[in-house]
């Protein structure tokens, strides 16, 4: 009954919270699986290394994303249990016939939720509170606090979306179904539409190495269920979290005032507003006629023909498909309004597509509002996040300010616009990425196949940042800014690696490195255009963040490092080349031969210099230099050698450049 001082029905609200019960356990189990236990576990981990294992600033942080998936699927379960009545005619006439308003019964629903979700958190939070004193890593009372609250958050988010996308269907499949394809739907549409974007036109960056998040991010970073996981990973971003608790409030006002308008016998309709379905309904076509005919141009030739085909089928087959799901039969029925709703959808968005991918590909910047560029290939860094801003990175990692190259770039770049060629299904070799910092403080990414461009321009361009004025641009160690950010470093040679896990060791390694890097003046081409990974690799990560990116091996800083854990022959892939050969060189003739190097065949170059092959006594003379770590960027003597993985290609290599069957590295 009701109490005199309550404002529910007690007896409403236990029906309520007695048909989530079992599923309300299952979740308080779910949870302290995920936290309490992965703590502990990790916690004997951590006494059982020494210490020595990384761990983030937060240890709750460990198993957030989990936590937070596991959450939001129990609240999307939840939500269809407890307004799975409405779903069928018997109930809902029954629900309806108490002596209470619609509004009280959506009341008592929604408390019943809100109760299921804040008591599991709150014994989660409970248990942590007294399990931190036994932890061999620290938890904070308000690490505690602010986890709970930041949870509730996240699943009060999913539970108001939940609630007012279960007022427009009548379905508990289909209120999956919508919820699900709600929050993701946008994503996927958003990510078909670059792939195939990428696969029509020339230029687009999915996710650049450089500057910024890329196309995907504009959509990625606001897909509820992501931004909640990378928000609790990364840092709270107030007016976001703001606009969300906003809209979870509205969502909750809406879900009142449609509960109120509706009727009895809409409960034999899928949809309670066939616009919704129909808006769904050409959303998904598009979406599905993306899938099928990106999937569908993959295996056949790239040609107009094929991609109107591919298109079309898609378009025809995902409908079908879907109209099976949302009508809950094979034996569908198509419905005019729906067809043609779909079809205008179809043509308005190819309309759209065409126009606004070539005007974003034929885009160039001017040069006065460039404020420096990246240019950037598997040479430079393969791998790079967050523009080089996150963590201990400088800003200024592999972005060149210089007007020199800013002005070649920007020739590059719109040689490339004006002839952009049909993609292929080829093989196009390697991918030259330029990012634009411009002043305004935007990121303009464009990406190009190297075989696209003009490689008079390119290589031009080449031999300007292999200036010994812009090496340090490109040199990962040189830019890190605080060593005590980084929680591991690799650094890999073409044939062996060094791992430093103790942060005095990374600290007093870059410490050392960029006390002698602006000292190397490096005559030898390093940023090369060839199938090679670089000669030094270094992988930096910190706890968010990962970067990947070239040093050099003619830094002492490097050479001590190495030599401590292996030869330096051995390291660089020496020792076991097929041949060796060197040659003497004065500054005079280190242009040209650099340059031949990266375009002529090896048997080529040999005819055209005069190389010498090196025999067993002076290989021997040779390993030693190396090993003892005689290496000069500026030396007049050259060695071009061919580590045994450039060897097992066999003669078809033979016919490219010496550079991508040949590293060369200067010696004293």
């Amino acid at each position: 009954m009701k109490s005199a001082t309550s404002l529910l029905n007690r007896t409403l609200l236990n029906h309520f919270m007695g048909g989530i019960f079992w599923l309300t356990v299952l979740f308080i189990i779910g949870n302290v699986l995920i936290q309490p236990l992965a703590l502990w576990i990790a916690s004997s981990n951590f006494e059982m290394m020494g210490g020595r294992r990384a761990l983030p600033e937060n240890p709750l942080d460990m198993m957030i994303g989990f936590q937070l998936a596991g959450g939001m699927l129990y609240v999307l379960f939840m939500v269809m249990f407890l307004f799975n009545y409405k779903n069928r005619e018997a109930s809902v006439d029954f629900m309806h016939s108490l002596p209470i308003r619609r509004g009280g019964l959506l009341t008592h629903a929604l408390t019943a939720g809100i109760i299921n979700i804040i008591v599991p958190l709150a014994v989660t939070a409970f248990i942590l509170f007294f399990e931190r004193y036994f932890l061999a890593f620290e938890i904070s009372f308000m690490q505690i606090v602010e986890w709970f609250f930041y949870t509730l958050f996240v699943l009060i988010v999913v539970f108001a979306s939940a609630v007012f996308l279960g007022f427009l269907v009548n379905s508990i499949f289909v209120h999956m179904q919508l919820v699900i394809i709600v929050f993701f739907l946008p994503l996927v549409f958003w990510g078909l539409t670059v792939a195939v974007a990428d696969m029509l036109y020339d230029g687009i960056v999915t996710a650049p190495t450089t500057g910024g998040g890329g196309l995907l991010s504009v959509v990625t970073d606001n897909t509820f269920p992501i931004f909640a996981v990378q928000q609790a990973m990364e840092g709270l971003i107030l007016w976001k979290t703001i606009i969300w608790s906003l809209l979870a409030v509205i969502l909750i006002v809406f879900s009142y005032v449609i509960y109120n308008r509706s009727r009895n016998e809409d409960i034999h309709h899928t949809f309670t507003n066939t616009w919704v379905r129909d808006i769904l309904v050409a959303f998904i076509t598009i979406s599905g006629m993306l899938l099928l005919g990106l999937a569908i141009s993959f295996a056949l030739p790239r040609l107009t023909l094929v991609f109107i085909l591919a298109f079309i089928i898609g378009a025809v087959f995902s409908y079908i498909v879907q109209e099976m799901f949302f009508q809950g039969t094979a034996k569908i029925q198509f419905r005019k309004r729906s067809l043609v709703i779909t079809a205008v959808s179809i043509v308005l968005f190819w309309i759209f597509f065409v126009f606004g991918w070539q005007q974003y590909t034929s885009y160039v910047p001017e040069e006065g509002e460039v404020d420096s560029v990246s240019i950037n290939a598997h040479w430079a860094s393969m791998y790079g996040s967050g523009g080089g801003s996150a963590d201990g990175m400088s800003e200024d990692y592999m972005f060149i300010s210089d007007p020199k190259v800013i002005g070649q770039t920007l020739s590059l770049h719109q040689a490339a616009v004006g002839q952009s060629a049909p993609r292929t299904n080829e093989y196009d070799g390697e991918a030259l990425e330029i990012t634009y910092r411009m002043k305004d403080g935007d990121h303009v990414n464009r990406r190009y196949e190297t075989i696209t461009l003009n490689n008079t321009q390119y290589d031009t361009l080449l031999e300007t940042l292999n200036s010994s004025s812009f090496s340090t641009s490109y040199d990962i160690v040189y830019n890190i800014t605080d060593a005590g950010d980084i929680r591991n470093m690799e650094i890999s040679g073409v044939n062996g690696y060094v791992a430093l896990y103790s942060s005095e060791e990374i600290a007093d390694f870059v410490k050392d490195y960029q006390r002698h890097a602006p000292r190397i003046d490096e005559q030898i081409p390093a940023l090369v255009s060839n199938t090679n990974v670089p000669m030094v690799n270094v992988s930096v990560g910190f706890e968010l963040n990962h970067y990947q990116g070239r040093a050099s091996i003619y830094n002492p800083a490097v050479l001590d490092v190495v030599e401590k854990d292996q030869d330096i022959a051995d390291f660089l892939g020496a020792t076991d080349s097929r041949t060796m050969h060197t040659i003497s060189l004065s500054n005079d003739e280190k242009e040209d031969f650099f340059s031949d190097y990266q375009t002529l065949s090896f048997d080529e170059l040999n005819e055209a210099y005069p190389l010498e092959e090196l025999g067993d006594g002076d290989r021997a003379e040779v390993m030693e230099t190396l090993n003892e770590g005689e290496l000069d960027a500026a030396a007049d003597q050259v060695l071009l050698y061919s580590p045994a993985f450039m060897q097992q290609f066999g003669p078809e290599m033979e016919r490219n450049a010496a550079a991508d069957t040949h590293y060369m590295i200067g010696i004293e």
